[in-house]
């Protein structure tokens, strides 16, 4: 008896690799798409999840693909597609996996797809009513706001759902409350990668690195976050009924607290076991809850041990031609994938970029590189000086009408240049001040800037400013500069990841048309 059960289990998981990288009819598709539909949706799919699959290919290529475009072209007009890929490629295939796994026919992918829209639509404006109405600048407080409030403005439109689509299976109602969080997900992921990348648009083009690193970053967080901690909080509003509802809102209270811990402020170490722990636990409890409500769904309407042996059938059955067919889609997909990932890389590295970001501690080292190291502090409320070093003089009709006076400046080979305005009386009104500098044997002047640096103003000599192209002052109180790069640099990893896509490529080929030869030959 154990040795079958051994068996049902390993053909189990050998039917689902290969039912989910083989080719598929379009009556399968079809019977994907049209679930929830029909007049008659009664019964279980008998399906294995093929479609998160391809949606994850596809848009993880499309991704690659404008971002390859924009890397090279520049063209900021390639910008919000890059920033909604970016943020739809994991979350959409996972939401499609959760509706796959779900073995029912009374729910639809498009309904899913509505709940994720208007839902994470309908989440979102609630939170950010309830960000307005609730502040904080305790970095904690905000931690635990952010639990609270996120989560209650999730569940809302959860329930609401659930309610109006007359839901009461427990795995039906955790895949529409998972859409309500997926939708979430997407519009904060969106919103990140827009935010934090978009930096210097209106001169150069986004920060591509950081484009790639939010991608990967808040797309595979999206997994095991909002999606997983709305989705349980829905499971139980449908399976604790009336008497149990407080255990309802202790899954809640639950979600929220996994919520306030995953924004802990706190660094290192210590945030690598916060985040793994938050991880560990959402996880684990969804696939408990997908898999004791698919179960359950299953042992509703048919015997699982006839499915099962239909399954080690159906896979003792599979010739020669399904399986050279199967390892053809796998190599192909494989392939596309290392591709992309080889393309992000080049798009990432800094391979012969004519400019580079440069990160400065403080506003205090930002002024410092501007001025080259030389404390450069002019009295702007200095008055004109009748009898002072004139260095220019000019006149209109006859009247003075402006002048240029010199100070030396104490400690360093310089001098600062004061120009006013002469009105009829003699007296000046300041209009300018620019430095004048020796070093290494060249003198020049440099005129002053203002520089913004949160609500602060400050007028600061460019001395050193010719490599200096743009800055941005951050929330954390860091300068980003973009200045020229010193040369066209990164050859070596062009060459290298060039080598290994054409390797990758070349491999791909010869083991397809190898498949080929093999299957026109049976």
């Amino acid at each position: 008896m154990n040795k079958f059960k051994s068996a049902v289990a390993r053909a189990k998981i050998v039917y689902y690799f290969k039912e989910t990288f083989r080719a598929h009819s379009k009556a399968e598709y079809r019977e994907i798409f049209s679930r929830g539909l029909n007049e008659d949706n009664s019964g279980v799919t008998g399906a294995f999840p093929f479609l998160y699959v391809r949606a994850f290919l596809a848009l993880f290529v499309l991704f690659t693909v404008n971002v390859l475009v924009l890397r090279l072209t520049g063209n900021m007009l390639y910008v919000p597609s890059v920033t909604f890929l970016g943020g739809v490629t994991f979350t959409v295939p996972f939401i499609i996996l959760l509706y796959e796994l779900y073995p029912k026919r009374d729910i639809g992918i498009f309904v899913l797809f509505a709940v994720l829209v208007v839902g994470g639509t309908a989440s979102g404006v609630l939170s950010q009513l309830g960000y307005a109405l609730i502040k904080s600048g305790n970095p904690w407080v905000s931690a635990v706001i952010a639990g609270l409030v996120e989560e209650i403005c999730k569940a809302v439109p959860a329930m609401v759902a659930i309610i109006i689509f007359k839901q009461k299976n427990p795995y039906a109602c955790y895949i529409i409350a998972a859409s309500v969080g997926a939708g979430f997900s997407v519009i904060e992921d969106m919103g990140y990668i827009f935010y934090y990348s978009d930096k210097f648009v209106k001169f150069y083009s986004s920060d591509i690195q950081n484009i790639i690193i939010l991608f990967v970053d808040r797309g595979l967080s999206s997994l095991c976050t909002h999606a997983l901690w709305t989705g349980v909080i829905g499971w139980a509003f449908c399976i604790f009924k009336r008497p149990y509802r407080s255990f309802s809102l202790f899954v809640l209270a639950s979600s929220v607290v996994i919520h306030i811990c995953w924004d802990f402020p706190v660094e290192g170490w210590v945030q690598t076991l916060d985040i793994i722990a938050c991880i560990a636990v959402a996880v684990s409890i969804n696939i408990a809850v997908v898999h004791v409500s698919r179960v359950r769904s299953l042992a509703q309407e048919v015997d699982l041990t006839s499915v099962n042996e239909k399954i080690i059938c159906e896979a003792k059955q599979m010739g020669e031609r399904m399986r050279y067919t199967n390892a053809a889609s796998l190599t192909f997909a494989l392939t596309s994938g290392i591709l992309s990932v080889i393309v992000l890389l080049l798009c990432a590295l800094p391979i012969g970029i004519e400019y580079t970001a440069r990160e400065f501690a403080d506003k205090e080292e930002f002024i410092n590189y501007v001025q080259a190291g030389y404390e450069l502090n002019p009295d702007r409320s200095r008055p004109y000086d009748p009898d002072g070093n004139n260095v220019e003089l000019r006149y209109i009709e006859g009247e003075l009408a402006y002048a240029v006076q010199r100070e030396d400046i104490p400690g360093i080979d310089g001098e600062f240049y004061y120009g006013y305005y002469i009105d009829g009386n003699g007296a000046g009104e300041l209009e300018s001040v620019y430095v004048g500098l020796e070093s290494g044997g060249f003198y020049s002047r440099h005129y002053s800037r203002e520089y913004v640096f949160g609500n602060e103003k400050v007028q600061l000599f460019e001395v050193n400013t010719a490599e200096l192209r743009d800055y941005r002052y951050n929330e954390d109180g860091t300068v980003t500069a973009i200045i020229d790069a010193e040369d066209f640099e990164g050859y070596a990893y062009l060459i290298g990841l060039c080598a290994a896509g054409t390797a990758v490529s070349v491999f791909c080929t010869v083991i397809l048309v190898a498949f080929r030869i093999k299957l026109r030959g049976k």
